[in-house]
């Protein structure tokens, strides 16, 4: 990932720039997988019966 790339996922989450002395790059980069995971739907949903079956 490159620096300018890096920043204009930030911002796509909403992250000003000062704030990301206080936050990793790995941090930043979870965050916009799971914003862009909130538009994916799923078929099956796994239930607490399933958790207790695996």
């Amino acid at each position: 990932m490159t620096t300018p790339l890096f920043l204009l996922r930030a911002a796509q989450v909403g992250i000003p720039i000062r704030d990301l002395d206080l936050l990793s790059v790995g941090l930043v980069c979870d965050m916009f997988t799971e914003a862009a995971n909130d538009q994916c739907t799923y078929n099956d949903l796994a239930t607490q019966d399933d958790f207790d079956a695996f």
